[in-house]
């Protein structure tokens, strides 16, 4: 039963998984636990190890080649391979392997070509349905060279169909499988059964336990081996909307997914590199030498142990003295070279290794079905899946604390996915990644609906706090919402995966003002997915940012040319000329009669092209302002651009400047004498249709 667990083992997807299961039969073999008599009459085992080669992940090819090698002596072996299409198979795959395993493959394939005359007919099935064994797995499109699955032999002429099985969207999927003793595996059983009890204290006694003492005691990932306290927790968040203060045991289990979220992260971390992380940040590394000999000293040499020293509790991997810390260096403390000047006090610890500790709790370690505990186990971005689909509802509760906690705790999850899973996963077509998709959308879908209601839920009818919980609220959870995006959503495929609540809440957010000024990066990436998203919405964004830049230029402008002082011309006249597209919502006639008094009382804004003092850039970006404040569209504009040019000519040509040169009267209105200007006084404004421009004229 083992032996069959183990052979379907090495056609799982995860590389990982079939990399182990290899490697424990090997090990096996190797102990004499199982022979090759057994091996040799799996007929599946031989179809997985050629099926090996067609996933797109290939590990230890060498050792899948050896054990095929030694495989082969034995005639029932030969029979089978021969049977599956070996021959041809392996002729092909000799091509796409490096020349050191061209030998192995050769010497397979002669041990195949020595067929004894007494070897019995295994199977009555035709050879050709057996040779179309090896591709019966629609997932394998990738590998050494393409399948076919109507014919083995003309496995390069048609492409593999259906649905691909090989999963592209993880960057880590599971832990290395840790052992636990008897003793251990009751304390997670006494608080697996202590967390679904009816009795709130106990309950809540049991996450406080969680937090303070068991997850610092085991390694992270136990709870993702053994999930079941996970799934507890998870469903002690259901508690949330309850009353009779049921919400304090979700948020108490809130704390604990928090606190396992970290830890996950620095196992994480550590298994990248163990020589450098550290959960310690003090001065000695937590695996040097020097502190592993002083926590060594201190625990034999004590004078005083303390209560917990005379009977302390077996460790994960059956040790009987000083528990490990559960961030997994402690043996690396003995393993590293370390100081030579402590090598005198190591030498009177009595320390096993890791593997010396798993011979000595063997019996004890193998009552479990490992085999089926690995079948159940969270992967890691189930695990982070699974916390978002249970935590994201609770942003909708009326509770301040609640939401705050559940965003902190969505934070770390959020770093987990990151690490987790690529945005491979929306090309991805394996049964994971299609399921880790759909649960994905549901969880941004039901993002986008927690951010509308927030939004609507924004009222003046409403007392204070409860504007400031949902304006707090809303922000908190967009932000949190456009960085998962970030993280898992590429823009370009935004309007093809990104449900309707959250392209709703976006366009809502793109229009948020405070936002856009507070988190302009946020507000960038809004926008980008906006445009991806709906066309429409996305142009009624940009007509309103352009209003509101707009509308942000007239105050400018009305601001700077009240100022003393020397001031910038040009910089006035662009933010006349752009005070004029909002004309229609802020209607500040005062900005017309400004812009007209910079033209007339300036010398420098002289259009007269014999004017030394003209600047070309100047006089190009004032006669484009007057052109379009005397042709714009709204009639009031035009009346009253006409209207102030009339009051301008009437005091410089008025009588009581008779006594002053022609020269200094004429400078006042020299802008109205330029061509441009003229043909547009002319041309269109004699026959306007208002009476109030015609007569003007």
């Amino acid at each position: 039963m083992v032996l069959a667990g183990l052979i379907r083992k090495l056609g799982h997807q995860l590389a990982e998984i079939r990399e182990r299961a290899l490697k424990s039969i090997l090990c096996k073999i190797e102990h004499n636990l199982i022979c090759y008599a057994d091996l040799i009459q799996e007929r599946q085992l031989f179809l997985r190890l050629l099926e090996w080669f067609n996933f797109p992940s290939v590990p230890v090819k060498e050792e899948v080649l050896n054990l095929l090698s030694r495989l082969v002596k034995y005639p029932p072996a030969v029979q089978h391979l021969v049977d599956l299409g070996a021959v041809e198979f392996l002729s092909k795959l000799r091509s796409n392997v490096e020349p050191n395993l061209q030998a192995e493959i050769d010497g397979i394939l002669d041990g195949l070509f020595i067929l004894p005359s007494e070897v019995p007919a295994l199977s009555s099935a035709s050879y050709q349905t057996n040779q179309t064994e090896l591709s019966k797995n629609p997932g394998i499109l990738t590998g050494y060279f393409p399948q076919d699955k109507s014919n083995f032999q003309q496995m390069e002429v048609l492409p593999q169909p259906v649905v691909n099985q090989t999963v592209k969207c993880l960057k880590f999927s599971t832990f290395p499988w840790l052992p636990l003793t008897t003793t251990d595996r009751h304390v997670l059983s006494s608080n697996e059964s202590s967390l679904r009890s009816s009795n709130h204290t106990l309950i809540w006694n049991t996450c406080e336990l969680l937090k303070d003492v068991i997850m610092q005691d085991f390694p992270a990932e136990i709870f993702l081996q053994r999930p079941k306290i996970v799934q507890s927790l998870l469903s002690l968040l259901k508690l949330a909307f309850g009353g009779d203060g049921k919400h304090r045991l979700a948020l108490q289990s809130v704390s604990c997914l928090q606190q396992l979220c970290m830890y996950l992260r620095n196992r994480l971390n550590f298994h990248r590199d163990p020589g450098f992380f550290s959960n310690k940040q003090d001065t000695v590394s937590q695996n040097s030498s020097l502190s592993y000999c002083h926590e060594a000293r201190g625990t034999h040499h004590s004078q005083n142990p303390s209560p917990g020293s005379s009977s302390p509790r077996p460790s994960v991997v059956g040790r009987t003295g000083q528990r490990p810390r559960g961030d997994g260096q402690d043996w690396d403390a003995v393993s590293s070279s370390g100081s030579s000047s402590h090598a005198h006090v190591n030498s009177r610890i009595s320390v096993h290794s890791p593997l010396d500790m798993g011979h000595i709790d063997l019996p004890e370690l193998e009552t479990e079905d490992t085999l089926e505990l690995q079948f159940q186990q969270l992967s890691l971005p189930q695990f982070c899946v699974s916390v978002l689909e249970s935590a994201v509802p609770l942003l909708r509760t009326g509770s301040r604390q609640m939401i705050i906690r559940v965003l902190e705790l969505l934070a770390e999850d959020m770093t987990l996915i990151g690490e987790a899973i690529s945005t491979d996963i929306w090309d991805d077509s394996s049964l994971f990644g299609i399921d880790m998709k759909e649960k994905l959308l549901l969880v941004l879908g039901a993002l986008g609906e927690t951010m509308c209601y927030h939004k609507s839920s924004i009222s003046l009818e409403q007392p204070e706090v409860m504007l400031v919980h949902h304006r707090m609220a809303f922000i908190s959870i967009s932000l949190f919402a456009v960085r998962l995006l970030q993280t898992l959503l590429p823009v370009e495929k935004a309007s093809e995966f990104l449900p309707e609540p959250m392209s709703t809440a976006l366009f809502l957010l793109s229009l948020d003002m405070p936002v856009s000024l507070e988190y302009p990066n946020i507000h960038e990436a809004v926008v980008a997915y906006l445009e991806q998203l709906n066309s429409e919405n996305y142009s009624i964004y940009k007509r309103t940012a352009e209003a509101v830049y707009s509308i942000e230029c007239t105050c400018n402008f009305l601001s700077d040319i009240e100022k003393e002082g020397e001031k910038n011309l040009l910089e006035l006249v662009e933010l006349a000329d752009q005070a004029l597209r909002s004309f229609s919502y802020h209607q500040h006639f005062p900005l017309i009669k400004e812009f007209i008094s910079i033209l007339t009382d300036l010398p420098q804004m002289s259009w007269c092209w014999k004017s030394a003092q003209a600047s070309p850039l100047l006089q190009g970006e004032s006669q484009k302002a007057l052109l379009h404040m005397l042709s714009h569209p709204l009639p009031q504009v035009k009346a009253e651009t006409y209207h102030c040019c009339l009051e301008i000519t009437k005091e410089c040509l008025g009588v009581h400047n008779v006594t002053k040169s022609v020269s200094s009267l004429c400078n006042g209105i020299h802008f109205l004498l330029h061509p441009k200007v003229l043909y547009e006084i002319s041309v269109f404004g004699i026959q306007d249709p208002k009476s109030e421009v015609c007569q003007v004229t």
